[in-house]
């Protein structure tokens, strides 16, 4: 077997990573006098909202009557959530299959979130619209500042979350079976604070209750969504009514275990600069809330006051879309954020975990202001890492204080492949002792094991190699933690089960052959209990596509995916603390739907099939380099959910379209040929159900 160069190649990676009917005249954008003003009371007892302008289908029979026994009933939250309600008992509950990120909700923090089918949870998760379903969902909400009437309150709300919702009714008191006073209003919008791909024909009744507590305080409310197609609203009217009866709402306690034990509510960060402490518990997400007003810069410091605690600090927006992501560091490693800018308004969620999962105490800083506040740079601790903006045109200036003949690490890593970073080391005196370019655009560039020749405070310098600044995470760590060398393990086959030991600071590689659409399974299991094994995948560029080191010592780790080329892969094995010990790894190919010939297609061709359940097709055509070519496809069936792919002569997928949902097109337009030879449309059913579909192929030029 050759050898290759493993240790030039993958150094820097291993030191751097431990870690839709919009109405105008309704539209709620406008506070219109209407909206607060009372119907027909809507209460537990008879759960009717005043008369609505939406067509009731005459041509499908309403649901039976709930039954009312109580094993036809899931309840769902709990006093200590803040809410609690019943759902059917063969709905499927979201509310466990995620934290803050998965479940977000532009209304608030999610609680409860439960889909009459796989389906439908399926399409909320992944942000898709749904012609057919119905889902119920719980959320704590921060109430708006100033606005002393609730009715208001709610219009406010809904303003911001959901624009384009329409009003059916106008806002209705009623009360939860535990007596707590609430308001509530249906609108046609799809889904109300979700993030969706296109607009849905739903309708929702909002239910805003406001506990004892709250209400006095003005705080933390709690929002109920009940939603359905328009076409099915009717035929859920009752089971709905019979979910209203079961609510009860209790005060939302800062600090309370929400969605399911996965989440605990923290409170709410306010001021200028603002420092908290709190203790994370065992396989739970902390999640903080603050404000912003738009066009703020926003400083975020997690320190864990425990050394075996690995954090991650997750920035979610407004729109509840991951705004950045931290984790670069070991256990006991500061995280942090500099001079991130937020341009939207909003209530922003700063959700805390740990790598582990594991439990223990830490502090959480935050800074807002209106200006850069560390523009030109700043103090950095050992243990720390911190992710950043290079302005153009600047460079910052990290500084530390250090002993002399201390040790040390220093790594640069840019965010983006446009940024080439350059490393600078000064001491105290301004002599520069190190200058670092080694890498190219996108590379990190890293000072490993560094011995400081005096005592006083260094300078880390980080400047751009061109014109343009860009992001990057820099983190300082005393000592180092080397991998001295690494080892070639050898060549991987499906099928195999292989056993190896580590040596002390060493990194095992095995190579792997893989096609484009393997479905690939790598398990790595320690023989040793004092192992904590992380498992990395690369690509034949040497760029890492997955890793894993989601388990305590002794735990086995797995990586699963669909390769997307052909080449070599490289599975990176090595102990979380360098440790010595034997191990077991194991390479399998997992079934996935080998595609199926459907046929050729030639310029200018329709063809209508079908697809089966759980089945792809593939329909071949030839092309010249140059053309430049139209795919559309058509579902023939409102439910279908169809995904194009195209793919070249080598196999390797160049464009996925899957825009819609159930019942919409996919097109690709315009697309320019590079090469010449047999090309290959594929097609499949998002959810794999038989779905009809219209396919034409066309030539532009």
């Amino acid at each position: 077997m050759q050898k290759r160069d493993v240790p030039y190649l993958v150094l820097g990676f291993l030191i751097t990573a431990v870690a839709c009917r919009s109405s105008p005249e309704n539209d709620l954008s406008t506070l219109e006098q209407e909206w607060l003003e009372t119907s027909t009371p809507i209460n537990a007892a008879n759960g009717q909202a005043a008369a609505t302008d939406a067509p009731a289908p005459a041509d499908e029979p309403p649901l039976p009557s709930p039954p009312l026994a109580a094993g036809d009933w899931l309840t769902l939250g709990s006093p200590r959530a803040g809410l609690s309600l019943v759902v059917p008992a063969d709905w499927v509950n979201l509310s466990d299959q995620g934290s803050a990120p998965a479940m977000g909700n532009r209304l608030g923090i999610e609680l409860i979130l439960a889909a009459d089918s796989e389906r439908t949870g399926r399409s909320l998760l992944v942000g898709k619209a749904f012609t057919d379903g119905a889902y119920i969902s719980g959320l704590t909400v921060a109430a708006p500042a100033g606005v002393a009437d609730p009715a208001a309150a709610l219009v406010e709300l809904l303003a911001t979350a959901a624009p384009s919702a329409v009003r059916l009714t106008t806002v209705a008191p009623l009360q939860s079976a535990n007596g707590v006073e609430g308001l509530a209003v249906d609108v046609a919008d799809g889904p109300v604070g979700l993030t969706i791909s296109d607009a849905n024909e739903l309708r929702t009744r909002v239910v805003l209750f406001m506990p004892p507590a709250a209400r006095e305080a003005a705080q933390t409310w709690i929002i109920l969504l009940l939603s359905a197609t328009t076409e099915r609203w009717d035929q859920y009217t009752d089971l709905f009514d019979h979910v209203l009866q079961s609510v009860e709402v209790y005060d939302v306690a800062s600090g309370e275990t929400a969605q399911a034990g996965h989440v605990v509510v923290r409170g709410e960060l306010t001021g200028e600069r603002d420092e908290v402490r709190a203790h994370l518990e065992r396989g739970v997400h902390d999640v903080w809330t603050f404000s912003s007003m738009g066009n703020r810069y926003v400083s975020l410091r997690l320190r864990p006051d425990e050394p075996h605690l690995d954090l991650t600090l997750t920035l979610l927006g407004p729109d509840r879309q991951t705004v950045a992501r931290i984790e670069n560091g070991y256990e006991g490693m500061m995280e942090s954020t500099a001079d991130l800018w937020l341009p939207q308004s909003g209530v922003y969620i700063v959700e805390i975990s740990d790598f582990a999962q594991a439990a223990g105490r830490y502090s959480l800083a935050l800074q807002l202001s209106g200006q850069p506040a560390h523009s030109e740079g700043g103090t950095l601790a050992f243990g720390q890492a911190l992710q950043t903006q290079l302005p153009a045109n600047a460079q910052h200036n990290w500084v530390f204080s250090a002993a002399a003949r201390q040790h040390v690490s220093i790594v640069v890593e840019p965010e983006t492949q446009t940024f080439d970073a350059i490393l600078e080391l000064y001491d105290p005196d301004g002599t520069q002792l190190l200058v670092l370019d080694e890498g190219f655009s996108g590379d990190p560039e890293l000072i490993s094991g560094y011995e400081l020749p005096v005592a006083g405070e260094y300078a880390i310098v980080v400047r751009s190699f061109s014109p343009q600044g860009g992001p990057y995470t820099v983190s300082l760590d005393e000592g180092d933690r080397p991998i001295e060398n690494f080892y070639d393990a050898g060549d991987l086959v499906y099928g195999n089960v292989r056993q190896e030991s580590l040596q002390r600071q060493e990194a095992q590689a095995w190579f792997i052959q893989g096609k484009a659409g393997d479905h690939v399974l790598i398990r790595v299991a320690p023989l040793d209990g004092n192992l904590d094994l992380t498992l990395w995948l690369l690509d034949d560029r040497v760029e890492r596509i997955a890793a894993v080191d989601e388990f305590t010592a002794g735990e086995p780790e797995t990586i699963e995916l669909t390769l997307s080329a052909d080449g070599q892969y490289i599975a990176l094995v090595r102990d979380f603390n360098s440790r010595p010990g034997a191990y077991e790894i194991m390479l399998g190919a997992a079934p996935v739907a080998t595609p199926e010939n459907a046929g050729t297609l030639s310029y200018g061709d329709t063809v209508m099939s079908t697809l089966r359940p759980g089945t792809t097709a593939a329909w071949t055509f030839n092309a010249e380099a140059g053309d430049v070519i139209d795919i559309d496809v058509d579902a023939t069936s409102p439910d279908s959910d169809i995904v194009l792919q195209l793919q070249g002569p080598d196999g390797l997928t160049i464009q996925e379209v899957d825009q819609n949902s159930a019942g919409g097109d996919e097109v690709i337009r315009a697309l320019v040929v590079p090469v010449a030879g047999s090309w290959h449309i594929v097609l499949r059913e998002y959810f794999g159900d038989m779905a009809g579909y219209r396919l034409e192929l066309s030539r532009t030029q």
